[in-house]
């Protein structure tokens, strides 16, 4: 994965034309566009807690993980 960070100023027509690096191989890709508004323009959104985020985010796995599953990328065993 490359990762680069990119300032635009966007304009009425929302249109913004990127050029990728030389180091970036041809091909189909997946691009991951994140908006943030540049410092001090815009007041900051409203903290919330870890568990509102999980809660929010959460997907139903059903049986697909197992308690062994959990232990292998969180190192802690239920």
């Amino acid at each position: 994965m490359i990762s680069f960070r990119v300032f635009a100023e966007i304009k009425d027509d929302r249109q913004v034309v990127l050029d990728m690096p030389a180091q970036v191989p041809v091909g189909e890709a997946e691009l991951v566009v994140t908006v943030e508004p540049r410092s001090g323009q815009a007041a900051k959104r409203r903290a919330t807690s870890l568990a509102d985020w999980a809660e929010g985010n959460a997907e139903d796995w059903g049986d697909q993980l197992s308690s062994e599953d959990v232990e292998s990328f969180t190192g802690r065993s239920f």
